[in-house]
């Protein structure tokens, strides 16, 4: 076969994975209120970059330490609540941001947008919450005691000790339900993508393997796609957690007063405070926790036989769409300096397809912000305060194809990938292309990509506590390339309906 573009590889690469993402059957349907946004290149992470999501907030005496005195031990817990507060920090920070949709285009279906006019989705979920008005009806003292043990059933508060000044406040987080909620939804669409990858390999491969095992296992994969449903509804408390947002939504019917209250202290609970920064930030986890090792990934192959079927992809939701053919950017390689400074420069010879294969494993890990309610947000008991300047005639979302407002889209779903595998030769043009990249992130955090996959080097995570700079290396062999770690490579976006969009017979607000 001739040799591809870099640009047009990295197209139907992702073309296949969008696929596999986002469309469905009826064993496991798709979303049209979803879109995935790429991150382009991929953030590369280490497991112990997530310790808070399962150690908390309070740091512990590493293992091995050798009768240490009471002043080491009080250090040494000190040093390691502040490393895992810089990592609470740095993931709130990270999915603290509202996607760019307004004008869909190649772009950005290619790259990771952020609607920078819009601010934080906490700023503007804040600004939601004081400018609102609500449907002026009390809620009677049983309904009151319903949402309360409702409420404990979702949210668990707990008591957090400032390690500078030594004050207490309460932080509020995911319920155990809430948790083994997420945890099996994270299994569900393990299974799911795993069935939707074989079934799309199979109808848009040109080879007969994919066909035929397709063809062998599709009643397995199926099973298992039901089998994790059923685990979901078992063990997931799926019915339970969905039943009980039903009741408070329509609790919201009636009056948003009391809830509305309850909403704001509840983001007021879960400002926490950067150490470094001295700047709030609003806890925000990954669920399960323990997703960095967990064995619920999928695995994602890609070889010659898929280029031509996803050559030129195309996206559509919900009434709006975009294609591929703007580029993921091909092969790039970022030269870094020791004084900070970077140059790009890209690939454009062709990369030989007769031994390219591309494979690695894939986990959506759902964002849980115990402070975020989109139940509030779609709700047509409230709206803006009419009589206020600064929030009259505007919108949350217009509902439109694309839809318009400052939080028309907000993220949900955090997508990994981890044991990337690329068949590209090390004595190809490509591979001394990569090599030569990697090699020269020994001098100033430089690095190679292609489309949004990380291909080794240095990569800094940013947040207001500083930067911290890490080298991620890549392995050569006789089959190609490996690259070590894992990857943020997307974020799985919800599109919001029309808000506020009120109950037009409410006449008492409040």
């Amino acid at each position: 076969m001739a040799n591809v573009t870099p640009h047009a590889l990295a197209n139907a690469i992702m073309g296949q994975l969008y696929d596999v993402l986002s469309n469905g059957d009826g064993t496991a349907p798709a979303s049209p209120d979803n879109f995935i946004s790429w991150v382009t290149p991929a953030y590369p992470y280490n497991p112990s970059d997530f310790d808070f999501l399962v150690q908390g907030l309070s740091g512990v005496v590493p293992a091995g330490s050798d009768k240490p005195t009471q002043a080491q031990i009080d250090k040494a817990e000190a040093d390691d609540t502040l490393r895992l507060y810089n990592q609470a920090e740095q993931l709130a920070r990270l999915v603290d941001f509202i996607p760019e949709v307004t004008t869909i285009n190649n772009n950005q279906f290619a790259t990771f947008n952020v609607n920078n006019n819009a601010g934080t989705l906490s700023d503007q979920y804040e600004i939601i919450l004081k400018m609102s008005q609500v449907m002026d009806q009390e809620l009677d003292d049983a309904t009151k005691a319903k949402i309360a043990q409702f409420r404990a059933l979702l949210q668990t508060t707990t008591t957090h000790t400032d390690i500078v000044t030594g004050a207490q406040t309460q932080v509020v987080g995911p319920s155990p339900m809430v948790q083994a909620y997420n945890a099996k939804m994270m299994a569900y669409d393990s299974a799911a993508l795993t069935y939707n990858a074989a079934r799309i390999a199979a109808q848009a491969a040109d080879n007969a393997a994919a066909v035929q095992y397709f063809a062998i296992n599709a009643a397995i994969l199926r099973n298992q796609v039901t089998a994790a449903m059923d685990d979901w509804i078992t063990n997931g408390y799926k019915n339970d957690y969905e039943e009980i947002a039903a009741y408070i939504n329509a609790v919201q019917q009636r009056d948003l007063n009391l809830l509305k209250q309850e909403y704001e202290q509840d983001m007021t609970n879960a400002a926490l405070t950067g150490i470094p920064s001295n700047s709030t930030f609003y806890y925000t986890s990954l669920i399960p926790g323990d997703f960095a090792n967990s064995p619920a990934w999928t695995t994602f192959s890609f070889d010659i036989g898929n280029t031509s079927s996803y050559a030129d992809s195309n996206y559509n939701t919900n009434g709006w769409s975009a294609t591929a053919t703007a580029s993921y950017l091909g092969l790039v390689g970022v030269a870094g300096s020791a004084s900070g400074n970077s140059s790009t420069s890209q690939f454009t010879d062709g990369i030989e397809m007769d031994s390219f294969t591309l494979s690695f494993q894939i986990a959506q890990v759902p964002i849980v912000r115990p402070w975020f309610k989109e139940a509030f947000i779609t709700s047509k008991t409230w709206r803006f305060d009419p009589g206020n300047p600064d929030v009259k005639g505007k919108q949350v979302s217009d509902g439109g194809s694309p839809p318009t407002g400052f939080i028309a889209a907000y993220p949900v779903t955090a997508i990994f990938i981890r044991n990337l595998k690329l068949g590209i030769k090390q004595d190809s043009a490509a591979g001394q292309f990569i090599q030569q990249h990697q090699s020269s992130s020994q001098g100033g955090g430089a690095y190679a990509a292609l489309g949004p996959f990380f291909l080794g080097g240095g990569a800094s995570h940013v947040s207001s506590s500083g930067s911290t700079q890490s080298n991620f290396t890549a392995s050569w062999d006789d089959q190609g390339m490996s690259v070590d770690g894992m990857q943020l490579t997307a974020f799985r976006c919800h599109i919001f309906p029309k808000s506020p969009d009120p109950d037009p017979s409410i006449t008492n607000w409040v």
